[in-house]
């Protein structure tokens, strides 16, 4: 017999094993992990079929350890292949991710002592309920009613920040435990999960598993492990959880669905929110994509009747959604190099004579974007990269430190000279960034206790843990921070917040800058009055008078919704149309654009119906030493259209001497 087996490398076939005469046949079936022999590497592959002979002018080498006990059902198998399809990725690649948990190595023990420790008891489970508001009690009986159907659908819990919407599918939770069926929770980032563990320990007395990036092998492989037999049922996890082999999976909850960070920009491109819903399809399941602002796409969807919505549209207890006000900086008499105007400032100074917490955002890392000398407008680009490095400064002396590069983390040590004209002391800094807007809050509150929330500040998960306590402990006056403090953080003594600079966002080249303008002045305006006083943020803006500035003020979403909805509908934008990006890159610039004109000349060929944009230099032109090209085409949701399109689209992937990257739904553009 014949084993024809899938392998987990970037090369997209099935390959041929001889099946040793040692391997019960009887035992084997479709999805059965092997062990192979592949270029003198030992692999872990799946059976995707036997055959009793096939043609072969090689000698084909023999296929001698089988994991008979582990399997990848029918389920998975099918998913791997949509996936696949859907994404224009190689089936290989798909497989590589389903089985980047699984370890050989001791794996008979580790099933042995996931057998004596599942982590959870029925018993226990059924004595803890919840305590719900009426708000909560009520979408929670909704939910209910479609978990009793056991069958696949859509649900979004859509409730303004502080609702409580966690407290609601932790009772869902509750009900798919009591059934015996797994659960998988997913978060948009890991620190995240820290959050879920303390719920369902303090109201569960359930300890869940952890599954993202950080954790070592051997844990992700008894979790892998676990997820297969059935033994671990409860998963709390980021973008890598999705593609455990869960047996019997009842739930699959998305918090923060419209988070940017569920999409996967690098090596496999796929957002995860989306493929969340398939593996929902494919097991029969609850899915409940949770958010204060669901993106655009899901309120498509939502208005289409093909998801359900449920809405909860007050916060818990007393607690009032915050009081928004605009400060026009147009009106506002700026000092040179002072980014928080006056009124925010004396806001603030109000807010710390309370006794109570400030917070002031910019989603800008670093303390200048621009460095340019005013002498010769010579400015510092990376040398890998088409990007300007970024001034950081040293923590300690807050001094100018290093020059550095947001993509490929290239970095020089700042001189105050310029290399082109020799001048020192020239070099003008543009722009602020939250090192800046730090040090200008030292300067104005110099006795407050000012902690910095960035990702160049949070060096590991145990000191982002620490300042996050600092500030739960109110050992912290002001916090400055980028998009890192807007995610779910329930700060309780938050009285203000300000929002620096949000005008770069809703101008960015991007289709999808108002929304995201939008979900992001919303979310860090959550932040504000979430324990009984009302809150109080400011937004420091140029445009007040813009539509999605207008809508913020009155949290009026529906009226964003559907300005942005009939905008995209005119432009023929998604949803309601279909966009493929493609990069093409490379180290030499004319195969690029050689590469990049007959992709273009082909596709204008072989689909009339489509619209190409481009070939055209990518919004970043060379990252890493890569130049690149960008080709956008755009159609209808013809779905057998697309399903020729992107087999097409994998076909010139895999066959091109240059390298394609192709990004189905692309969420970002540079």
């Amino acid at each position: 017999m014949i084993a024809e087996i899938f392998l987990p490398i970037p090369i997209n076939r099935s390959f041929y094993y001889k099946i040793s005469k040692s391997v019960n046949l009887k035992l084997i079936k479709k999805g059965t992990l092997v062990l192979v022999n592949f270029k003198n590497k030992i692999l872990t592959g799946i059976i995707w079929k036997t055959h009793k002979n096939i043609l072969h002018d090689y000698e084909l080498k023999t296929l001698d350890i089988v994991f008979y006990d582990i399997i990848l059902n029918e389920e998975i198998l099918n998913t791997i292949q949509f996936i696949s399809n859907y994404s224009s990725n190689s089936l290989t690649s798909i497989l590589k991710l389903f089985l980047s948990g699984f370890s050989s190595k001791n794996y008979e023990r580790k099933i042995l002592e996931l057998e004596k420790s599942k982590n959870f008891k029925i018993d226990s489970v059924s004595k803890k309920k919840l305590i719900l508001n009426l708000e909560q009690k009520n979408a929670f009986q909704k939910i209910l009613s479609v978990l009793e159907k056991r069958k696949f659908e859509v649900l979004v819990l859509d409730g303004v920040t502080s609702s409580g919407k966690t407290r609601v599918y932790m009772n869902v939770l509750f009900e798919v435990l009591r059934k015996g069926l797994q659960c998988l929770i997913m978060v948009p980032e890991k620190i995240l999960t820290k959050q879920w563990i303390e719920e369902l320990k303090n109201d569960f007395g359930l300890k869940p598993e952890i599954f993202h990036s950080s954790i070592s092998k051997s844990k992700r492989n008894k979790i892998w492990l676990g997820a297969l037999s059935g033994n671990i049922n409860i998963v709390i996890g980021t973008r890598s959880s999705l593609f455990l082999p869960f047996r019997n999976l009842g739930l699959i909850v998305i918090d923060e669905e419209h988070d940017i960070s569920f999409k996967q920009e690098e090596g496999t491109i796929l957002n995860i929110r989306d493929l969340g819903i398939v593996r929902a399809k494919n097991n029969n399941c609850l899915i409940i994509l949770s958010s204060a602002t669901p993106s655009i796409e899901t309120e498509f969807n939502c208005k289409s009747k093909k998801y359900t919505k449920i809405s909860l549209k007050n916060r818990v207890g007393n607690a009032k959604l915050p009081k928004i006000e605009i400060i026009d900086m147009k009106l506002e008499k700026k000092k040179e190099n002072h980014w928080i105007s006056k009124k925010l400032e004396v806001a603030i100074k109000k807010t710390l004579d309370q006794k109570q917490q400030a917070l002031i955002f910019l989603n800008k890392r670093g303390f200048a974007p621009v460095v340019i000398c005013k002498k010769c407008g010579f400015s510092k680009v990376c040398k890998n990269c088409d990007f300007s490095l970024v001034l950081h400064t040293n923590k300690t002396s807050g001094k100018p430190s290093n020059l550095v590069c947001h993509y490929c983390n290239f970095k020089e040590i700042y001189s105050d000279k310029c290399e082109k004209c020799k001048n020192e002391k020239t070099f003008l800094t543009i722009g602020p960034g939250v090192e800046r807007i730090y040090q200008e809050a030292s300067s104005l509150f110099p006795k407050s206790r000012i902690a910095l929330l960035s990702s160049d500040s949070v060096k590991s998960e145990k000191n982002y843990e620490n300042i996050l306590n600092s500030i739960y402990n109110n050992q912290v006056d002001i916090i400055i921070g980028t998009q890192i403090t807007s995610k779910g953080h329930h700060f309780p003594n938050l009285k203000t917040v300000g929002i620096i600079n949000i005008d770069n966002l809703l101008n960015s080249f991007d289709l999808r800058s108002s929304e995201k303008s939008f979900q992001l002045l919303t979310q860090v305006s959550g932040r504000a009055g979430r324990s009984g006083s009302e809150g109080n943020v400011f937004i420091q803006t140029f445009q007040p008078d813009h539509p999605v500035i207008k809508s913020i003020i009155v949290f009026d979403k529906e009226k964003f919704i559907n300005w942005e909805l009939s905008r995209r509908k005119q432009n023929f934008q998604p949803p309601f149309s279909s966009l493929i990006s493609m990069i093409i890159q490379n180290k030499k610039e004319q195969l690029v654009i050689d590469k990049s004109k007959e992709i273009v000349e082909i596709l204008s060929q072989k689909f009339s119906e489509i619209i190409i944009y481009g070939p055209a230099p990518a919004l970043i032109f060379k990252i890493r030493n890569n130049f690149r090209w960008r080709i956008l085409i755009k159609t209808n949701k013809n779905y057998s259209l697309l399903n020729d399109l992107k087999k097409f689209l994998l076909r010139i992937k895999l066959s091109s001497s240059v390298e394609v990257k192709i990004d189905v739904d692309p969420l970002s553009f540079f």
